[in-house]
């Protein structure tokens, strides 16, 4: 009996450390602002991305200069080139490093669905158009691109709660190996066990984190700028999910070894004895 207990409670100790784990990486990749920031950068140079993305800031720059039809066949073309060229700005890394934050806080801190706030990128293309035409035009305060619609809402704060739930999940884990050592005939055989339990959810986690792009080509998405959006960062995630698996694994082989060891040294004992 008391062994059938120990390993129940090693099976809720693995699967409370895995809970634990990916609501730490949410909060620290995800739902925290810097970390979301640093998770899409890459998306600043990601070649099919950006190419959605100009589309949508030309938009944003003809609506926000109100060009007159009778010079709108000059200005447009003028858009176009600064649009183009606006990833070689010295001024377009910064741009980007504030639009991904702007995001996070309309999508975080909104009431809406998950969009794109591109007003920094607009500020550029605008300012450059101004700057060949003479025509003097105030950046926009805002110039959301939604990727999702507001029925996806739901999805966005259950993220909020799944990564604050975190320290209780890992306080639950510690409770429970504890108990699940105490509780055994053989603590060396509970620790070898834990570690082989850890060590196979951290394989599957890290196979699971493979396939993060694959579930999110799944949604139908709003536009082609929230589909190239969804698969880029959905690549960066899987490989930052990847990344924090190592060290679990790492930690979960470490337990393995220690209890191997242990099992071993007490044999050893064993039979001096004797």
């Amino acid at each position: 009996m008391r062994t059938f207990g120990s390993a129940i409670l090693g099976l809720v100790a693995v699967l409370l450390a895995v809970a634990a784990f990916c609501s730490a990486w949410l909060s620290e990749n995800v739902v925290s602002e810097d970390g979301f920031t640093a998770l899409g950068q890459p998306l600043g140079t990601d070649s099919a991305f950006q190419q959605n993305l100009s589309e949508a800031i030309g938009r944003q720059a003809a609506d926000s200069l109100q060009v007159p039809d009778a010079i709108a066949g000059i200005v447009q073309p003028l858009i176009t080139g600064a649009v183009q060229g606006v990833q070689s700005l010295p001024e377009y890394p910064q741009a980007w490093d504030e639009t991904l934050r702007r995001s996070h806080a309309q999508t975080f801190d909104g009431e809406g669905g998950v969009s794109l706030d591109v007003a920094p990128l607009v500020g550029l293309v605008v300012n450059g158009v101004g700057s060949e035409t003479g025509i003097e035009v105030a950046p926009p305060e805002s110039s959301p691109v939604p990727l999702t619609g507001e029925d996806r809402r739901q999805y966005v704060d259950s993220v909020v709660s799944a990564a604050g739930a975190w320290p209780y999940l890992a306080v639950g884990a510690a409770v429970a190996a504890v108990l699940a050592l105490l509780a055994a005939r053989s603590r060396s055989v509970a620790l070898a066990w834990l570690g082989a339990g850890a060590l196979l959810a951290g394989g599957l986690m890290w196979i699971g984190a493979g396939s993060i792009p694959e579930l999110a080509a799944r949604p139908v998405y709003g536009s082609a700028v929230g589909e190239t959006f969804a698969a880029a960062f959905s690549a960066e995630a899987a490989a930052s999910l990847q990344a924090w698996t190592v060290p679990f694994i790492l930690g979960a082989a470490v337990l393995l070894v220690l209890g191997l060891l242990a099992l071993s040294l007490r044999g050893v004992l064993r039979n001096r004895r004797r």
